[in-house]
């Protein structure tokens, strides 16, 4: 009984260390922007349905949130069990908000940024980026002084 329970905490260990990698992951600083909270579980999970009005089928969600006197910027991670899953659910999202052009966001493009396919929009008094990188789907709101400088420096540091 005393091995089962070891193996069971043992297996909770591990699973959490790997839920939490990612998390742990986010760049410190985006720009002039510092990390000051990180969101990994359940948290982050219900931070990034309620952005879409619904529960997505994504494995893991991490939210990390920077800030640097007035200037704010958040980062968004939806890591699926397969890059195929990232990559339908980046183009879903796009196709989306390009279809709604003008009521939340505007000046959809699609740019490349270190050879990286990557979305732009604007709206919210901020910039928005998004992009799949591997089996994650990322997406940057961050105040536009701190734009261009922040989603390279994203985009270098996420694995």
């Amino acid at each position: 009984m005393i091995l089962v329970r070891s193996l069971l905490f043992s297996l909770c260990l591990i699973l959490l260390n790997a839920s939490l990698a990612i998390g742990n992951s986010l760049p410190q600083s985006i720009g002039s922007l510092r990390l000051e909270q990180i969101l990994v579980g359940e948290e982050a999970r219900q931070e990034i349905n309620a952005l879409h009005g619904k529960e997505l089928g994504y494995r893991n969600g991490y939210v990390g949130t920077y800030g640097g006197g007035t200037r704010k910027a958040k980062v968004w991670v939806s890591e699926y069990g397969a890059e195929v899953e990232a990559v339908e659910a980046n183009k879903k999202m796009a196709e989306k908000i390009q279809a709604m052009e003008g009521r939340a966001f505007w000046h959809f493009q699609e740019i490349s940024i270190n050879s990286v396919p990557v979305y732009f929009v604007v709206g919210q008094g901020q910039a928005h980026y998004f992009f799949r990188k591997g089996k994650r789907v990322i997406w940057l709101a961050v105040d536009p002084p701190e734009a261009r400088k922040s989603i390279r420096d994203l985009l270098g540091q996420i694995p």
